[in-house]
């Protein structure tokens, strides 16, 4: 199957509306080269975590993973990634999970971010995070945490983050 633009620009839309993630993961990762490409897409959408270039490797009903391939763009002067780079790249499948966890007719929108770095990032680095629990139904704003945790290559935990969103009903059924 190939990609048309229009069939990409159909997606993208879906894409604003969070509560379409899983479906247009799952149409996506049925094809060849579908992983990256829905990687671009996102990018699109959320331009700043578009900056450290992540691919979601994972997605399903709250559990999110995520790499980022080791480049010049992400490094600071001591040769390793950036703090705010990792902050970045534990952030976004944070949000993918939540947003995979939370009724249609609600919104979130990060209020905390918490990251405890644990040794150098360097290489290649994997964030996976995971939410134990779905939010069937919720009638007033409410505090989510979601706890997600950076890999190198070779396992070992280069940081750990802890993500608070603010979710809130939005009052409309979509």
């Amino acid at each position: 199957m190939r990609w048309t633009n229009e069939m990409l620009t159909k997606m993208q839309r879906k894409l604003f509306r969070p509560h379409q993630i899983l479906k247009v993961w799952k149409n996506f990762n049925q094809v060849p080269g579908g992983r990256m490409a829905f990687s671009r897409l996102l990018r699109t959408v959320i331009p700043y975590t578009g900056s450290v270039k992540p691919v979601v490797t994972e997605l399903e009903r709250g559990i999110a993973k995520v790499e980022m391939a080791d480049r010049r763009a992400v490094r600071n002067h001591l040769n390793s990634v950036h703090a705010l780079a990792l902050a970045n790249l534990a952030e976004f499948p944070a949000g993918l999970c939540l947003h995979t966890s939370i009724p249609a007719n609600t919104r979130a929108i990060l209020v905390k971010l918490e990251v405890e770095y644990r040794k150098k990032g360097r290489g290649d680095l994997t964030s996976t995070a995971k939410m134990a629990n779905t939010i069937e139904h919720l009638e007033a704003p409410t505090h989510i945490v979601v706890d997600s945790e950076i890999t190198d290559s070779s396992g070992s935990v280069v940081a750990a983050a802890r993500t608070t969103w603010l979710v809130s009903p939005t009052g409309e059924l979509k």
